[in-house]
C-alpha cells in the first residue's frame, strides 16, 4: 500500500480513539489490500479514500472485538448514515465477511452491557413466538442471524429497563430502512405483550450454567506425581467440581443483582 494510504489509515485510526491496538492496524491494512484487489470502480467508485479507509477499519474492528465511536466513524467519512450502512455491507460482500452482530457485540459498542441479559431473554421469547415455541436450529424458516433482530432486542430490552435505547445508534445496526424498522417494531410490540418470557429466562439460564459447567471442565486441575518427598492429599475432582460449580453460580447471581 502506498504510503500516503497509510498515513489516512493511522491518522483515522487516531481520531477514533483506537491508536493503542496494533492488531487493528494490521487488519485494516489487510482488509484494505484486499479490497484495492478484488473490487471494481463500478462496485466503490462512489466511495473516497477516506471512506473507504474508515469502513475497512470498522469492519476490521467488528473482527477483532473492539469497540468503535460510531458517530465519529460516520463523521470521518463524510458519508451518511444510509450510505456509511450501504458501503459497509458493500466492502462485506466484497471481502467475504460472513460477521454476524450479535446482542453481546450491539451492547459493548454502545454501552449497553447492562441490557445484554435482558435483550437475550427477549430474543429468545421473540423466537418462539414466531415459531410457535418450536425449536429454532435449522428451522430454516427464518434467519435469526440477521443483524435485524440482534439490534431490536436490545432496543426492547433498554425500554424494558428504562434505560433511553440510543435509536439513531441502534437502526444502523439493524442493516434495516426505517420503514422496515417502524414494521418489525410493531411487530416485537405485539410479541412482548402476548408472550410468556419464563419459558425463555429458564432456556437462557439452562444454557448460562452448560457454559458455566463447560468452563469449569476447562478449567480441571492437572495432578502430577512428586519424584521426591510424600505426596501431598489431593482433593477429589468430584468434590472439587461441586465447590467450583458454586462459586460459578454465586458470582452468576451477584452480576444479575448488580445489574
Amino acid at each position: 500500500m502506498a504510503s500516503n494510504e497509510n498515513k489516512l489509515l493511522l491518522q483515522i485510526i487516531t481520531k477514533l480513539g483506537l491508536a493503542g491496538h496494533e492488531s487493528l492496524v494490521a487488519k485494516s491494512t489487510e482488509l484494505q489490500r484486499l479490497l484495492q484487489i478484488r473490487s471494481s470502480s463500478g462496485l466503490t467508485g462512489n466511495l473516497s479514500d477516506s471512506a473507504k479507509t474508515t469502513l475497512c477499519i470498522d469492519l476490521a474492528a467488528g473482527l477483532l472485538g473492539l469497540p468503535i465511536d460510531t458517530e465519529m466513524a460516520l463523521k470521518l467519512s463524510g458519508l451518511r448514515k444510509t450510505a456509511y450502512s450501504g458501503g459497509r455491507r458493500t466492502l462485506e460482500k466484497i471481502l467475504d465477511i460472513n460477521r454476524t452482530i450479535g446482542i453481546a457485540e450491539i451492547c459493548v459498542q454502545l454501552g449497553l452491557s447492562q441490557a445484554q441479559k435482558e435483550a437475550t431473554v427477549l430474543l429468545e421469547a421473540y423466537k418462539r413466538y414466531t415459531t410457535g415455541g418450536e425449536d429454532t436450529v435449522g428451522s430454516g424458516q427464518i434467519d435469526f442471524t440477521h443483524p435485524q433482530y440482534a439490534t431490536m432486542a436490545v432496543f426492547q430490552a433498554c425500554k424494558r429497563l428504562k434505560i433511553k435505547p440510543p435509536k439513531s445508534k441502534l437502526v444502523p445496526f439493524s442493516a434495516l430502512k426505517p420503514a422496515q424498522w417502524t414494521l418489525l417494531e410493531k411487530n416485537w410490540e405485539k410479541c412482548l405483550a402476548n408472550v410468556d418470557l419464563s419459558e425463555a429466562k429458564a432456556k437462557v439460564e439452562q444454557s448460562e450454567a452448560r457454559m458455566i459447567e463447560s468452563k469449569v471442565k476447562d478449567s480441571t486441575p492437572q495432578t502430577a506425581s512428586r519424584k521426591h518427598g510424600s505426596p501431598e492429599k489431593v482433593e477429589s475432582y468430584q468434590s472439587w467440581k461441586k465447590r467450583m460449580l458454586e462459586k460459578a453460580y454465586r458470582e452468576l447471581e451477584l452480576q444479575r443483582s448488580s445489574g
